[in-house]
């Protein structure tokens, strides 16, 4: 894929976002790539690395020589798992051949869509450590099975996996939120649109099943109602609900301006114009700081 790299690096303007181009030319992911979504994912970063004990990963791997990360994005993990352990290797890869925050010997960034097979490019039982995280609106739903098999794939024996979806339906915690809400409605118009350009919506859900399939052994699932707003009685979640409300603020522009614009069968009208999505998105954000609504997402 060396050849295409200029291709890759190309953008598009898209309701005042920049996304790219190859891969919304061949709809492959549908997220901005711009510095608001940068920002975005380092904050969300850390917020799951205090979500899991201020740690980068939870399988118990003592020192990982040979790390694999997918999906990338803009390398926080992949960049902090480089400085942390200096004798690894680690290797990002992702569709977008973003600019990564840090530079450093022990780590390689590769462009690839994984939606294509790993295998034959990627050395098989070869990795101690893979990492997987909020590839779920890039990778189609037919792809998920085989997705996964060929990360057990190139895992070395005694190799971990770690892979993190959300799913993506925002909750109350007291029962509050209602099908008349803004969050609601964008919930439910986002996963209508992710099946309707070939996503699961509920690969979340599925992500045990699916790593049982693969022949995998010890597989831990840990399910994390991550909350939005200042409302949890634990210090350490209230903190961080705190800081995810700016995630999910941004969250719901990033992920629906693409797709609400451009699903035909988003409602019974059609794609809805960048007005509307601004409509509801601004009331979404607003029901997202009541902390009487004790809101939370599951990951």
């Amino acid at each position: 894929m060396t050849d295409s790299v200029p291709d890759f690096r190309e953008l598009v303007d898209i309701h005042d976002r920049q996304f790219q181009k190859a891969a919304i030319d061949r709809r492959i992911y549908f997220v901005p790539v711009d510095e608001h979504e940068e920002d975005r994912l380092t904050l969300q970063h850390q917020m799951f690395f205090e979500l899991i004990g201020r740690k980068l990963f939870l399988p118990p791997v003592e020192y990982p020589m040979r790390i694999l990360d997918c999906g990338a994005g803009f390398g926080n993990w992949a960049c902090a798992m480089a400085e942390y352990f200096e004798s690894s290797q680690v290797t990002a890869i992702d569709i977008y051949p973003a600019v990564l925050p840090e530079s450093s010997d022990n780590l390689e960034q590769q462009i690839w869509n994984l939606n294509d097979t790993l295998a034959g490019t990627y050395e098989r039982d070869y990795y101690d450590l893979i990492h997987s995280r909020c590839v779920g609106p890039g990778i189609t739903r037919s792809r998920w099975r085989n997705y996964v098999r060929d990360l057990s794939r190139l895992l070395c024996r005694n190799g971990w996996l770690q892979v993190a979806e959300y799913y993506y339906n925002i909750q109350s915690d007291n029962g509050r939120l209602t099908e008349n809400h803004a969050l609601h409605k964008w919930g439910t118009l986002y996963r209508g649109a992710q099946e309707a350009l070939g996503r699961d919506p509920r690969a979340a859900r599925n992500l045990k099943q699916q790593l049982v399939g693969a022949g995998l052994h010890d597989v831990r699932e840990q399910v994390f109602r991550v909350p939005i707003g200042g409302w949890h009685p634990d210090s350490v979640m209230n903190y961080i609900g705190v800081h995810n409300v700016s995630n999910i603020d941004a969250m719901l522009d990033s992920h629906a301006i693409w797709p609400f614009t451009h699903v035909n069968h988003l409602s019974a009208t059609g794609a809805w114009t960048k007005e509307q999505v601004s409509w509801l998105t601004a009331a979404a954000k607003q029901e997202a700081r009541d902390v009487s609504l004790k809101l939370y997402i599951e990951l």
